[in-house]
């Protein structure tokens, strides 16, 4: 297979371990996909994994691509895909041990891809795998969540908390949330209502 690209590292380690070299990519094995990669997103969770918190999950094999998430078109797909073909523009997200974003071609299971809206850009699609999950989780498959219920969401405008805000909405749930003073009406506007507001420090609360 021909030579990539990607950001990958040698070590676990802070950012200074992180390099853009060659890279061969794997073939994609029985319910895999390879995606030729538009767009990827960074997450909390990939310095954390550079850094060498998560050891236990990711292993000690090196080099280690960096990032999970991304939208790009559907490359090449392993025995038994069914639900995705060739051409297929696609989000989602490569699995805690192999991840591998951060490049120009990445291999992921089928299950963790779906394809993209046409209405969304790549940059758009590729901010939702991670962030996406978490809030759906959260909200639908421990809360339970249902029409007429109350949701408070901390941190209502980060990646998760908007997820979970549109998610809530959609259910039919009233949202309330807390955010920046400066970005109480950009939560207003998702819809999201009453709003506690807290200054830079997050040492004053103010209700709105």
């Amino acid at each position: 297979m021909t030579t990539m690209k990607r950001i990958q590292y040698h070590q676990y380690g802070g950012p200074e371990v992180m390099r853009f070299e060659d890279f061969e990519p794997t073939r994609p094995g029985p319910g895999e996909v390879l995606v030729r990669v538009k767009a990827a997103a960074a997450n909390p969770m990939d310095w954390k994994i550079r850094n060498g918190e998560m050891k236990i999950m990711t292993g000690r094999k090196f080099p280690r691509g960096l990032g999970h998430d991304f939208a790009g078109v559907v490359a090449t797909v392993g025995a038994g895909v069914t639900r995705l073909g060739v051409g297929d523009e696609v989000l989602g997200a490569a699995s805690l041990k192999v991840a591998g974003a951060f490049a120009e071609m990445v291999v992921a299971e089928e299950k963790a891809v779906v394809k993209k809206p046409a209405n969304l850009s790549w940059e758009e699609a590729a901010a939702i795998p991670i962030v996406g999950l978490t809030a759906f989780q959260a909200m639908v498959n421990t809360s339970k969540l249902h029409a007429g219920q109350a949701v408070f969401i901390h941190g209502c405008l980060g990646g998760v908390g908007r997820s979970a805000a549109q998610i809530a909405l959609a259910h039919g749930a009233s949202v309330g949330g807390s955010c920046r003073d400066t970005a109480t009406q950009e939560a207003h506007d998702l819809g999201i209502a009453p709003i506690v507001g807290f200054d830079f420090d997050a040492t004053k609360l103010a209700a709105r």
